[in-house]
């Protein structure tokens, strides 16, 4: 049984932001949030629009004691103004009060309708009570206001205790009157396109996150490691002319084939441990499989790139997939329907492995099929490619248990088709590459 590659090495530079996952997630969507924002503050300016404006209108009091004539004595009667101020501020607000304030205005309230509509205030330690009215009429406002304060100096003249000479001992004065607003108190627009801008931010990043929390296919190389827990050895860029030629010939200034360069250089480590040649024995060639776990996922694009960027770099490369690439030997198999027999694929290796450095193979989807499963044990190492927003982390979780059963552990993962975050600069070349049409391998026929 061949011996299996495993390979702890870190995850290399990625194109994505190295940020927290939900704050690049946000800034992904910033066009979203941008749109929920001002919409946001649109509603709100629209609703502040169609609420009928309030008004309010205030009359200030002030209350004194007569008690005495020395210092003393009036400053004890102060004390007592200051502590009685609650008392009279429920007084502004109770039936005695208003009802009289109700039939003077001919209103149609009653005294707990009208008391709804007011706010009677007492600053901390003074003898000045506020009796602030709304309404959405100004003069309506003004003169329920004043009208209180007239009402609320008889009632106070009324409880208040009497001296010897039979005269009230608290005394009340009006210090401004209400007159009518003329700038509406609510609602406060300004507040409102805040607080709805506020809350279409709030709602966009909630839509964003929980919509990601459900959604889980795998588009980031967190994700990917979380998912598989293997190293992710490489990010390749999407390259929208993938399936005209590899991009390692035709585009070679190309960040994915950048990225074909970047797993070339780890295939080949991973190569030089199992063993270096000498000068009078020649090791035999290290097989790698490529493979995905649907179709569609760039398996083979990856396994084609792979194998001329180890070819650039020198390395004797034998390429197994379903369509002759040139620039790279290639033995063409994988038939559709054809199964695959550890055994087939054990004599196409040794067949090959005095003339090569390097066998890649082309495998098929571990979905679709389970040839890898049957051959995992003749190869040294397989690296998993993960197509970006291709594949579920269950899916990817599936087919690694089933490698897992089969004794097959994959010496990485690979990220494909991130999408690019660079201008490209070089201009492309002509694709001097092209695909044969698909030829039966014979060593992979059904034994």
């Amino acid at each position: 049984m061949a011996r299996q590659l495993r390979f702890p090495l870190a995850s290399p530079a990625t194109t994505e932001l190295r940020m927290h996952p939900y704050l690049g997630l946000v800034a992904r969507h910033w066009a979203f949030v941008l749109v929920a924002l001002i919409v946001g503050a649109a509603v709100a300016l629209g609703l502040s629009q169609l609420v009928p404006k309030g008004y309010a209108a205030t009359s200030t009091l002030y209350f004194s004691i007569n008690y005495g004539e020395s210092g003393s004595d009036l400053n004890q009667g102060a004390t007592y103004a200051q502590s009685q101020m609650l008392s009279f501020a429920e007084l502004a607000r109770s039936a005695r009060v208003l009802d009289p304030v109700i039939d003077e205005l001919d209103l149609s309230t009653t005294a707990a309708g009208l008391a709804g509509t007011m706010d009677v205030r007492t600053p901390e330690n003074t003898v000045v009570l506020d009796i602030v009215v709304s309404s959405g009429d100004p003069e309506l406002a003004a003169s329920i206001a004043n009208a209180t304060a007239a009402s609320l100096t008889d009632a106070v003249q009324d409880v208040a205790p009497r001296n010897a000479d039979g005269r009230a001992t608290v005394t009340v004065r009006t210090v401004e009157n209400a007159n009518a607003p003329t700038t509406p108190t609510s609602p406060n627009t300004r507040v409102n396109v805040v607080a709805g801008a506020f809350l279409g931010l709030v709602l966009a990043i909630l839509i964003i996150v929980l919509r990601r929390l459900l959604d889980t296919r795998v588009r980031t190389v967190a994700e990917l490691e979380a998912a598989t827990a293997l190293p992710v050895l490489a990010t390749i860029e999407t390259d929208p002319d993938a399936d005209a030629a590899p991009v390692v010939t035709r585009d070679p200034a190309h960040p994915a084939a950048e990225g074909y360069r970047r797993l070339r250089t780890i295939v080949e480590r991973l190569r030089r441990e199992t063993g270096r040649p000498t000068a009078k024995v020649k090791q035999p060639a290290t097989t790698f499989a490529v493979a995905s776990t649907l179709p569609g996922e760039g398996a083979s694009t990856v396994a084609a790139n792979l194998a001329l960027a180890l070819v650039e770099a020198e390395v004797n490369t034998l390429l197994v997939t379903n369509e002759t690439v040139e620039g790279v030997e290639t033995v063409v198999g994988w038939p559709d329907g054809t199964p695959v027999t550890t055994a087939s694929v054990a004599a196409l290796i040794a067949a090959n492995q005095a003339s090569y450095d390097v066998v890649v193979i082309d495998s098929p989807s571990l979905s679709a099929s389970s040839a890898l499963t049957s051959i995992g044990q003749v190869v040294q190492g397989v690296v998993l490619v993960a197509g970006r927003g291709a594949v579920h982390s269950g899916e990817l979780r599936s087919v690694l248990e089933q490698l897992t059963v089969a004794g097959i552990t994959p010496v990485g993962a690979v990220l494909n088709r991130v999408p690019s975050t660079a201008t490209r600069t070089a201009s492309k070349a002509p694709a001097a590459v092209r695909l044969s049409s698909r030829e039966p391998l014979p060593a992979l026929e059904n034994n």
